[in-house]
């Protein structure tokens, strides 16, 4: 039996396709470790991981609703002094226990690759997003959607790469080279969508595996579903993280009004409270409702454009309507699947009504749409999921191929 340390970032996005890998390994008869913060301690206990609670500066703290080249110039520096706080904590609790392997994210690679070089282990990151390598950077895609450029030569940027100098020192690890240190990725990498979907697929060896989405289990569809409401469904969300905006909702409460459609809103945790909507009618609006329940079931999923959202329809062969907030990542993912014919891209801060009701009634009416998400689904199923995942991170413990 192996120890394995997984690390991705403590946010939905991050976690929640990581827990079917836990899932996964711990069947396996292998002990997971889930290095996390207290907001999810519960959901990974059920995997059979355990959880170690660390404190972090970044976990739960609200992004801006636009990014700005000011505040992405700031992200690394960040990053690091996230990372910083964090590998200390871990590096006391692991002197006694260490894993075989560390399993860490594009947000947490500061803490997972240090400890994996303090401690002399193999190392394996994850990609809950487009992944990157020395051929393409997803970073610098981003960057270029600003509407002005990141300078190199920014303060914030010359002070991450002197604090990430000093961190190496701090922790013994001086001999590594900080653009090593900073590399894109690593021999070995877990990509949490289908190779048909990444940017520049072609430009990706055998180093990344693309497994897809992780989903968990269905669980019962007692009290979402009606056998006998044949209305068509349509899932409304904004995600876990830019889901603050009530007038949004709004405005589709009313695109979809008299449509005699089934309407489902999820505002997420920390979003819109359901008594600044508790005025509409003929709409269902929850915090938390099971999207992989409704979705196999929605003829349209309406959202934000966030990775983990688009794949977990597209898992399902559910067409997209896609309203990207004023975020770098959710306009490329919106535009790749816009690109891949998989639905429809409507501008966040000016979409009418109209718009959106001639949006969802046009994708819902598209034969192409609905074979090309077919498609998708099925390269979905064929990527392998949470079990291909583990398949790479026990290859990894071992040095072998998978």
């Amino acid at each position: 039996m192996a120890h394995v340390a997984l690390l991705p970032f403590p946010a939905h996005g991050h976690v929640n396709p990581t827990l079917p890998v836990a899932s996964a390994l711990v069947r396996r008869g292998h002990r997971v470790t889930f290095p996390t913060t207290e907001e999810f301690t519960g959901a990974i206990a059920t995997t059979g991981a355990t959880p170690l609670v660390y404190r972090s500066l970044l976990a739960g703290k609200q992004q801006p609703e636009s990014f700005t080249a000011e505040y992405i110039a700031h992200e690394p520096l960040r990053c690091i002094n996230e990372g910083a706080l964090v590998t200390e904590q871990l590096r006391e609790k692991f002197a006694g226990d260490v894993p075989d392997l560390f399993v860490y994210d594009v947000s947490t690679f500061p803490t997972g690759r240090a400890l994996a070089a303090m401690f002399a282990r193999p190392a394996l990151q994850l990609f809950p997003v487009f992944a990157s390598n020395e051929r393409f950077s997803f970073g610098q895609a981003q960057g270029a959607e600003l509407a002005e450029p990141v300078r190199p030569d920014h303060p914030a940027i010359l002070e991450f790469l002197q604090r990430t100098a000093q961190f190496l020192g701090e922790h013994g690890l001086s001999h590594i080279d900080v653009w090593e240190f900073l590399r894109p990725c690593d021999d070995r990498n877990v990509v949490f969508l289908p190779r048909q979907f990444q940017l520049h697929a072609d430009d990706f060896d055998d180093r990344h595996a693309f497994v897809g989405p992780c989903l968990p289990p269905t669980p019962e569809a007692k009290g979402w579903l009606d056998a006998s409401d044949d209305r068509p469904l349509v899932l409304i969300s904004l995600g876990t993280t830019f889901n603050r905006n009530a007038d949004f909702f709004r405005r589709c409460a009313a695109a979809l009004a008299g449509l005699s459609w089934r309407v489902v809103i999820t505002l997420g945790s920390a979003g819109v409270d359901p008594a600044e909507l508790s005025d509409l009618t003929d709409v269902e609006v929850y915090r938390w409702a099971p999207h992989i329940v409704l979705l196999p079931r929605a003829s349209v999923f309406v959202c934000h454009g966030g990775m983990g959202s688009m794949l977990e329809a597209l898992s399902f062969g559910t067409p997209l309507v896609l309203v990207p907030p004023d975020v770098t990542e959710h306009r490329i993912n919106a535009r790749r699947a816009a690109e891949l014919g998989l639905g429809r891209v409507l501008p966040f801060d000016t979409m009418t009504p109209e718009d959106l009701r001639d949006a969802v009634l046009r994708v819902a009416a598209d034969e192409g749409v609905r074979v090309r998400v077919a498609d998708m689904r099925r390269h979905v199923a064929e990527a392998g999921g949470a079990e291909r995942a583990a398949d790479v991170l026990e290859a990894a413990m071992t040095g072998s191929p998978v």
